[in-house]
C-alpha cells in the first residue's frame, strides 16, 4: 500500500480543511476527494489518526478514513486489514480526547460492518467486553457506542451474543458516569431490534433492561437532566413499535413516567413534548394493552384535560411555530389518545371536565373545556353523536361567552363537531348559525378565523333548502371578512364561501352579482401572500358551475374570462393553483358538455402534463451513492431513515385533480375526446400502477377509467341491433380491457378507499355495459371480492394485530376501520349484479355466498352503522330477487325485527324499508307468520316523536304489506286496528319516495275488495288526500293524479256520501285535486 501523495501535501490539505478560509477549504476538500478514490491514501490517514499531535487533525483523519474504508476495504490484503483493525483498537483505548475517541468509534464501526460478516474480526466482542469493564469512563462509553453500531449494522451476525450484549448494556445503564449511561441508552434501540428476533428468554431479559431504563429516566427527571430524559423517552417510543413485546409488564409504568414528565411545568417544553409522544405511540401501537387498564386511561385523560388549561410560559415566543405551549401539547395528545383507545374510556372523563371547567371564572379553563371536547369529536364520534343533547348546550353557551378566546374555542369545537358528528349535529343549524354570524364582525382575527372554519364545515353539510334562509347573512358577512382581514382569515372565509356555494346550488343565483367581483379580485391577484386565496376563489368559481349549471347566462358569459384567469394561474409555478384550475375546468366541462369543446385542446395537455410530472419520491441512493450513504454521519443517516418513500403532497393533489378532470372531459365531449384516449388511458393506468402513490390518486384513476370507457362507448356505439358482447366495438374493447385489468387489481389494494373506488367503478361499468362486456372471469372476481369484504377477509381489511393480544374482543372490533364504506360499496354492487345476471341466476350465488356473509354483519356485536348499511343493501337486493328471498326469511326477519328496535334512527328506517320490500316481493303467504310480530314492532315507529324518515318508511312498510299479492294480502291484516295509526302518521315529511307505495295502498283499499272494512275511515282518508295534494315539499305529480282520480271515481260511485267530505276540504286542496283529476 505505498502512498502516492507526499506526507507534506496531505498535511497541508488537512490543515486547509481546518482553516477559516472558505476557498481554501473547498479546494482542499476537492483534492482529498480525488485522493480518496485510491486505496493508497489509507495508510497515511491511519498514521495521522495514531500519531498526529493535533486532535483536530486526528479527528478529521478518522472521518476521512471512515469514508475511504467503505470504498476500499475489499481491495486491501488480509495483512493490511488485520493491521488496521489492531491499530484502531489500540488507538481507541489510548486516545485521550473525547471527540476524537467518538470519531474513532465510528470508524471502527464501519470497519466492523465489513469485517464481522466475513468472520474477519473474531476478537472484537471480547475487546468491547474488556473496554466496557475498563476503569476509564471514556473507554466504557466508546465500547457501548461501538456495540450499538454493531447491533444496528451487523446484528444478524451477533444473534448468538444477545445475552452478553444485554449484560453489557445493563451494566452501562447502572454506570456512575452520566456519559456512559447515555451511551447505554442509545445502544438499546438497535439492541431492541436484535432482541425482537430472538426467543422468549431474550425478550424477558430485555424487560429487565426496561426496568433499569425506567430508573434512569426517573433519576434524570428528578435531577433535571433533560438530555438523558429525552433520550429515554425517545427510546420508549421506538420500543412501542418493536415487533416483539419489549415493554411487557412495564408498559403502565412507562406511561406513568411519561405523564409525570408531561405534566411537570418545571420540565423543558421539548422534553414534555417527547413524553407526550410516548403516550401517543403507546395508544397507537398498544391500544388493547393500554385500553384494558381503564384506571390508567382515566388518569391520562384527566391529566391531559388539566394540562389543557395550563398557561403558556412567559418566555414562550408566540411566533415560534416550532415550540408549542403546554395547552396545545395536551390537546394534541388527547386527540391521539381518543383516536386509538376505546371511546367509552375517553369521553366520560372529558365531558365531566368540560362541565366543571365551563363554569370556572377563569377564561383559560373555559377555553380548555371546549378545546378538549373538540379534539375528541373524531375519536369518540359514535358515543358523542348520541350525547349531543348534553354537548350542544355547552358549545352554544361558549359562543356567547364574555371572553373572545372562549368564543373562539366554541367556534372551533362546532367546526369539529360538524366535521365528525354528522349527520346528527347538523340538525342544530338553526341554533348555531345565528350565533356564529356576530362573531365575524367582532374584528378579532383569531376569532374570525375559527368562525369561518365553523361556518365552512357546517355549511358543507347543509342542503339547499336549509341554507337558503341564511344566505343573505352568510354572504354579506363573508364578503365583509374578505374585504377587511388578512390572507390567513381570507383563505378560510373563501373556503367557507365555497361551501355555501356548494350547499346552495341553484339557490345561489341571486347573489352572483355580489360574489363575482370578489372572485375576480382574488383570481387575478399575483401576490404571493394571496396565493391561497386565489386557489380558493378558483375552486369557488368551479362550484358555481357545479351548482348553477349552464342555464345561467351571466355565468356562461364569464366562461372565457374565468378560463383565462385559471390558465394564467398555470404559469405561476403553484401546484395548488394547477390543482384547483383542473377542478374548475372539470366543473365547467361538466356544466357545458359538448360546448366545452373549444377548450379541450388546452385543458387536456395540461392535465396530462400534471399526471406525468415528477412526484418527488425519495427512492434512496443506489450504486456508488449507497456507499456514500454509509459514509455519512450518524445524524444524517438517521434523517434518511426517517424519509422513506416521501412524496410532495401538493403534486399528488394536483395529479388527483388532473386525473379526475380527464375523466370528466371524456364524459363531457366523447367524440371530441377520441384523439386523446390513448394518452389519457396510459396516464390513468400509470396512476393505478404506481402503488406508492397516495391512495387518493388511485381513487381518482379508478373513477376516471370508468368514465373513459363509457365515453368511448358513447363515441363508438354498437352496430344497430347488436347485443351482448357484440355490442362492444373494438375501440371500446381495447379501453375496457385495459381499464378492467387495473380495476380488478384495485380490488386487492391494501387501502380500503381504493378498493371502494374499484368496486364502484366496476359497478358503473356493469350497470351500463352488462355482463357479457365484462365477462365471466371478472364477474366471479367481483362476486368473490364482495364475499371477502362481507367476511372481513379482503386484503385491505387485514392489518397487523396489536402485539401481546390474545384476540379477546376481536369480534367487537371486527375491522371497523372503513367497514361501513366497504360494505356500502358492496351494497351498491349486489343489486346491480343481480339485475345484470338476472334474479334466477343470481339467487343461488346470493344464497351460497353473499347472504351468509351479510347476515354475519347483522350480529348485535357489529357497529350500528355497519348493520344499517347491510340492511339497506339487503333491501335493494330483495327488490331485484323478489320471491327468491322467501327462503331467507326465517334467518333474516328476526334480525330485522331487532333492527326496528335499534336506538339509531337510520337503522330503524332501513329495517322498515327492508321489511316492506320483503313483504312486497315474497308475498303474504311467505310473510304471514311474521306479520303479527312485525306490526307490533312497527307500532312505536308511528309515534309523533319518532324521526320523520323512520315514520315515513314505517308507513311504506305497512303499505307494501297491504298491497302484497296484488292487494290480496290485506285480507289477512287487522286493518281496523292498523289504519287509524297509519292515517295519524301522515303526511310524509322526509322520504317522499315512499309516496307511491303509501298513497297507492290507500287508493287500492278504497277501490278494492277491502273497501267495506275501511268505510268508516273514509273521512280521514279524504282529509289525508287533500293534504297530500298541496303539501310542501310537493309529492310526485303522478301520486297526486292517482289520489285525485281515485276521489273522483268514488265521488261518482257514492255522490251522496262523498260530496260533503270533498266539500269540507280547504279551497286550495279542492282546486289542486280537481286540476290533477283532469
Amino acid at each position: 500500500m505505498a502512498a502516492t501523495v507526499a506526507p507534506a501535501d496531505l498535511d497541508s490539505l488537512l490543515a486547509a480543511c481546518l482553516s477559516n478560509d472558505t476557498q481554501a477549504i473547498k479546494a482542499a476538500e476537492a483534492a482529498l476527494k480525488r485522493l480518496t478514490a485510491s486505496a493508497a491514501l489509507l495508510p497515511e490517514l491511519l498514521s495521522r489518526v495514531v500519531a498526529c499531535p493535533s486532535p483536530e487533525v486526528r479527528q478529521l483523519s478518522a472521518v476521512l478514513l471512515r469514508k475511504a474504508v467503505t470504498k476500499h476495504w475489499t481491495k486491501l490484503g488480509d495483512a493490511d486489514r488485520a493491521h488496521m483493525q489492531a491499530v484502531l483498537l489500540d488507538r481507541l483505548v489510548a486516545e485521550p480526547t473525547h471527540p476524537v475517541r467518538r470519531s474513532l468509534g465510528h470508524l471502527v464501526g464501519v470497519v466492523a460492518r465489513h469485517a464481522v460478516p466475513r468472520g474477519q474480526w473474531p476478537g472484537l466482542l471480547e475487546f468491547l467486553g474488556q473496554c466496557s469493564a475498563s476503569g476509564d469512563a471514556g473507554h466504557r462509553e466508546v465500547a457501548l457506542s461501538l456495540l450499538g453500531s454493531l447491533a444496528e449494522h451487523v446484528g444478524e451476525h451477533l444473534s448468538t451474543h444477545v445475552a452478553t450484549m444485554q449484560q453489557m448494556v445493563g451494566a452501562g445503564l447502572r454506570d456512575a458516569s452520566l456519559e456512559v449511561r447515555r451511551a447505554a441508552v442509545q445502544v438499546l434501540e438497535p439492541l431492541a431490534a436484535l432482541t425482537a428476533g430472538c426467543g422468549a428468554p431474550q425478550v424477558e431479559a430485555f424487560h429487565g433492561l426496561v426496568a433499569v431504563l425506567l430508573e434512569v429516566s426517573s433519576v434524570a427527571h428528578t435531577s433535571r437532566d433533560d438530555e438523558t430524559l429525552t433520550l429515554t423517552l425517545q427510546l420508549f417510543v421506538e420500543l412501542c413499535e418493536a415487533s416483539a413485546p419489549l415493554l411487557g409488564r412495564h408498559l403502565p409504568a412507562v406511561v406513568g413516567l411519561a405523564m409525570s414528565v408531561a405534566t411537570d411545568p418545571r420540565a423543558e417544553l421539548s422534553t414534555r413534548e417527547s413524553a407526550l409522544e410516548v403516550v401517543h405511540w403507546v395508544a397507537r401501537f398498544k391500544p388493547k394493552q393500554l385500553g384494558r387498564n381503564k384506571e390508567l386511561v382515566r388518569q391520562i385523560v384527566t391529566a391531559l384535560c388539566t394540562m389543557a388549561a395550563e398557561p403558556a410560559p412567559p418566555d414562550l415566543d408566540p411566533e415560534d411555530d416550532g415550540t408549542l405551549p403546554p395547552a396545545k401539547l395536551a390537546t394534541q395528545a388527547l386527540d391521539a389518545v381518543a383516536l386509538h383507545l376505546p371511546a367509552t374510556s375517553i369521553f366520560p372523563s372529558v365531558l365531566s371536565f368540560c362541565r366543571e371547567a365551563i363554569a370556572s371564572a377563569q377564561p383559560a379553563h373555559r377555553e380548555a373545556a371546549l378545546t378538549a371536547l373538540a379534539v375528541i369529536f373524531e375519536g369518540c364520534a359514535e358515543p358523542l353523536r348520541k350525547r349531543l343533547k348534553d354537548v350542544m348546550p355547552l358549545l352554544l353557551a361558549g359562543l356567547q361567552d364574555s371572553a373572545a378566546s372562549v368564543r373562539g374555542a366554541a367556534a372551533f369545537a362546532l367546526g369539529m363537531a360538524a366535521e365528525f358528528l354528522q349527520p346528527d349535529v347538523v340538525e342544530y343549524y338553526k341554533e348555531v348559525l345565528p350565533l356564529l354570524f356576530p362573531l365575524m364582525a367582532e374584528g378579532n382575527a383569531d376569532l374570525c378565523e375559527r368562525t369561518c372554519y365553523a361556518l365552512d364545515t357546517f355549511c358543507e353539510a347543509l342542503e339547499g333548502s336549509e341554507i337558503v334562509p341564511y344566505l343573505q347573512q352568510l354572504i354579506s358577512g363573508l364578503v365583509t371578512v374578505l374585504n377587511v382581514t388578512g390572507p390567513a382569515v381570507q383563505e378560510l372565509a373563501m373556503s367557507a364561501l365555497a361551501s355555501v356555494v356548494a350547499a346552495a346550488g341553484k339557490e345561489f343565483e341571486p347573489y352572483l352579482g355580489v360574489i363575482l367581483p370578489v372572485l375576480h379580485h382574488f383570481m387575478s391577484s399575483t401576490s404571493a401572500a394571496l396565493l391561497s386565496c386565489r386557489y380558493r376563489a378558483t375552486e369557488t368559481a368551479g362550484l358555481l358551475f357545479e351548482g348553477l349549471g349552464s342555464s345561467n347566462e351571466q355565468l356562461r358569459g364569464l366562461v372565457p374570462a374565468l378560463m383565462e384567469l385559471a390558465l394564467q394561474g398555470f404559469k405561476m409555478e403553484s401546484t395548488e393553483l394547477r390543482e384547483y384550475g383542473h377542478g374548475m375546468f372539470a366543473c365547467i366541462a361538466k356544466a357545458l358538455g359538448a360546448e366545452f369543446l373549444p377548450y379541450l385542446h388546452v385543458c387536456i395537455p395540461l392535465a396530462l402534463a400534471s399526471i406525468s410530472q415528477d412526484d418527488g419520491v425519495f427512492d434512496g441512493p443506489d450504486g456508488d451513492d449507497e456507499e456514500e450513504e454509509e459514509e455519512e454521519d450518524d445524524e444524517e443517516t438517521e434523517t434518511r431513515r426517517e424519509q422513506p418513500l416521501n412524496v410532495r403532497t401538493g403534486v399528488l393533489d394536483e395529479k388527483c385533480a388532473a386525473t379526475s378532470a380527464l375523466g370528466l372531459y371524456a364524459q363531457a365531449a366523447p367524440a371530441a375526446f377520441l384523439p386523446f384516449v390513448e394518452r389519457a388511458l396510459a396516464g390513468m393506468v400509470s396512476m393505478c400502477r404506481q402503488v406508492y402513490f397516495h391512495e387518493e390518486v388511485r381513487i381518482q384513476a379508478a373513477e376516471a377509467l370508468s368514465r373513459l370507457v363509457l365515453s368511448v362507448y358513447a363515441a363508438c356505439p354498437p352496430p344497430a341491433g347488436a347485443t351482448g358482447a357484440a355490442a362492444i366495438t373494438p375501440e371500446v374493447r381495447h379501453v375496457l380491457d385495459a381499464a378492467t385489468k387495473e380495476l380488478s387489481r384495485a380490488l386487492d389494494d391494501y387501502d380500503a378507499v381504493v378498493v371502494i373506488a374499484g368496486l364502484q367503478a366496476l359497478t358503473v361499468l356493469l350497470r351500463h355495459l352488462g355482463v357479457e362486456a365484462l365477462g365471466p372471469e371478472l364477474l366471479e372476481r367481483i362476486a368473490s371480492t364482495a364475499t371477502a369484504i362481507c367476511k372481513g377477509e379482503a386484503v385491505c381489511q387485514k392489518a397487523p394485530d396489536d402485539e401481546e393480544e390474545d384476540g379477546d374482543g376481536s369480534d367487537e372490533e371486527d375491522d371497523r376501520s372503513g367497514a361501513e364504506e366497504l360494505l356500502a360499496a358492496v351494497a351498491e354492487l349486489l343489486p346491480v349484479l343481480a339485475m345484470a345476471v338476472g334474479p334466477a341466476t343470481y339467487a343461488p350465488v346470493f344464497a351460497s355466498a353473499h347472504a351468509p356473509a351479510l347476515l354475519t354483519r347483522l350480529r348485535p356485536q357489529q357497529p350500528d352503522d355497519v348493520r344499517s348499511v347491510v340492511v339497506g343493501g339487503l333491501a335493494e337486493v330483495a327488490e331485484v330477487l323478489q320471491a327468491h328471498m322467501a327462503a331467507h326469511l326465517p334467518a333474516l326477519m328476526p334480525l330485522l325485527l331487532r333492527e326496528l328496535r335499534c336506538s339509531e334512527p337510520i337503522n330503524r328506517q332501513n329495517a322498515a324499508f327492508c321489511c316492506g320490500v320483503l313483504a312486497a316481493g315474497c308475498g303474504g303467504a311467505a310473510m304471514a307468520q311474521f306479520y303479527p310480530k312485525l306490526l307490533q314492532t312497527l307500532h312505536p315507529l308511528f309515534a309523533v316523536g319518532e324521526n320523520d324518515g323512520v315514520r315515513d318508511n314505517a308507513l311504506g312498510c305497512v303499505s307494501r304489506m297491504m298491497t302484497a299479492d296484488g292487494g290480496a294480502a290485506a285480507a289477512g291484516l287487522p286493518l281496523e286496528a292498523v289504519l287509524p295509526v297509519f292515517l295519524g302518521a301522515l303526511p310524509l315529511k322526509e322520504d317522499l319516495k315512499e309516496a307511491p307505495a303509501v298513497y297507492g295502498a290507500m287508493c287500492g283499499l278504497l277501490t278494492g275488495d277491502q273497501a267495506p272494512r275501511v268505510a268508516a275511515l273514509v273521512p280521514q282518508v279524504v282529509a289525508a288526500f287533500g293534504a297530500a295534494a298541496v303539501q310542501q315539499p310537493a309529492l310526485p305529480m303522478a301520486v297526486v293524479v292517482q289520489i285525485a282520480r281515485t276521489l273522483a271515481t268514488l265521488s261518482q260511485q257514492y255522490p251522496v256520501a262523498m260530496a260533503p267530505l270533498v266539500t269540507a276540504l280547504p279551497a286550495a286542496q279542492r282546486a289542486a285535486l280537481e286540476a290533477a283529476a283532469i
